[in-house]
């Protein structure tokens, strides 16, 4: 993972992150470049949330309970074990008490939702994967991304910045209907709970300008 070509939410995770753990990330990221650049695997068995997030649609849509597939997902993966279940008390309690889709009729949108914002003056490229599309009762939609880290936890600022690098990225999506949620802390955010306060870009920038200066610094060690 090049810091110049990064999914939003391990931007966000990385933006945020004490120190220690941000250069631990950033120095595991560039061993695995360097190896791929070898003639290596640069994989670290494929995409540990990827799974999950794919179970969450089927229960959603009403093609499975999410209590029964993450059961048979930790009972195929040891892996999956301690944050699975975790994830999914979290999920479910979103959809059933902060979100609202509880006994509701969603209908997932057959597409998923991805879209890159480029950031020009940095040569830098976020790019959004798979966030869920859902028609609730044929009256609203939801765009949902979610936030998978354990450390740090989104904060506010973090989510101003999610949502609007969201709404720049998807552009023929309404933006009063994304959401980026925190299942481990159990938290939405939209931007209603989370203005705008204009600020965004900036702090962007700034916060990207510095991460590229460090991931740069620790690549000539």
């Amino acid at each position: 993972m090049s810091v110049l070509d990064i999914p939003l939410r391990k931007l966000l995770q990385l933006f945020y992150a004490a120190p220690p753990l941000r250069r631990s990330i950033l120095k595991r990221d560039i061993h695995l470049d360097r190896k791929k650049a070898d003639g290596g695997n640069r994989t670290q068995g494929g995409d540990f949330h990827g799974p999950f997030w794919s179970d969450v649609k089927k229960h959603i849509a009403g093609e499975g309970e999410l209590l029964q597939l993450t059961d048979a997902r930790v009972n195929s993966n040891k892996n999956f074990r301690r944050l699975y279940p975790l994830l999914k008390e979290g999920v479910l309690e979103l959809l059933n008490e902060k979100l609202r889709w509880s006994n509701e009729r969603v209908e997932i949108i057959p597409q998923s939702v991805h879209g890159n914002l480029q950031i020009e003056d940095l040569g830098a490229t976020i790019r959004i994967r798979d966030a869920l599309n859902a028609r609730v009762r044929e009256k609203y939609t939801r765009v949902v991304y979610p936030y998978f880290s354990e450390d740090p936890a989104l904060s506010e600022e973090g989510a101003r910045i999610g949502l609007w690098v969201m709404k720049r990225a998807l552009i023929n999506l309404n933006e009063d209907d994304m959401r980026i949620i925190d299942p481990l802390r159990k938290t939405f955010f939209s931007p209603q709970t989370a203005p705008w306060q204009g600020d965004e870009e900036s702090v962007l920038h700034k916060r990207y300008r510095s991460l590229i200066s460090e991931w740069e610094h620790l690549k000539r060690e």
